[in-house]
């Protein structure tokens, strides 16, 4: 059967994250994209506030089309996805294809400017990685919550010095503010709120 591109997309929904964990309450792609997009839209305004020029549109784009080539080749875990620069090298080959594939469906007309969502750059970037990382914290900081820290304490433990290690990145970009402009220009990660 063929399906076109929102079909394809609306599939998110069948695609399970965290796949070798047990889960107090399941996760989906389609979820954890929606939570993604909603921490971009409030990351991106807040940066825009500050004085950093951002294309919102663009990076609200990328929010929703992030991860879509799974559902062409499926959710594969983060360390086995990392595990060498080589098998990540290869995933990425394998995603790509996916992305164009899926642009593929879609009329002549919605290609181009559909598949520029796909790629961000730059602090645009770092501030996305960091939503997408908070989204996956903040999903590990409700499952120990709900008492299960046995399967979510490790990842949680690696999602945080990630999230410090963006942050510490971002602050490291921005060569277009100093003293203390470049101390509120970033939303804060350690400010934002997490579920208790």
């Amino acid at each position: 059967m063929s399906y076109g591109f929102i079909g394809l997309a609306m599939r998110q929904h069948l695609i399970r994250r965290w796949s070798l964990m047990r889960c107090v309450s399941p996760e989906s792609v389609l979820e954890h994209t929606a939570s993604v997009t909603m921490l971009t839209l409030i990351a991106g305004t807040i940066a825009r506030e500050r004085g950093k020029v951002i294309d919102l549109e663009r990076l609200m784009g990328h929010a929703v089309v992030h991860d879509l080539s799974e559902v062409l080749c499926s959710d594969i875990v983060t360390p086995v996805k990392n595990a060498t620069p080589a098998l990540r090298a290869e995933f990425r080959k394998l995603e790509d294809a996916a992305e164009k594939q899926l642009i593929g469906t879609l009329p002549d007309s919605l290609q181009d400017p559909i598949q520029s969502y796909f790629e961000l750059e730059g602090y645009e970037e770092t501030l996305f990685k960091a939503c997408d990382v908070y989204a996956a914290f903040i999903k590990c900081k409700l499952e120990i919550a709900a008492g299960n820290s046995a399967e979510f304490q490790q990842a949680f433990d690696t999602l945080s010095s990630t999230l410090e290690a963006l942050k510490g990145s971002a602050r490291k970009s921005r060569s277009w503010t100093t003293g203390s402009e470049a101390r509120s220009a970033y939303p804060s990660i350690s400010s934002w709120p997490v579920p208790r």
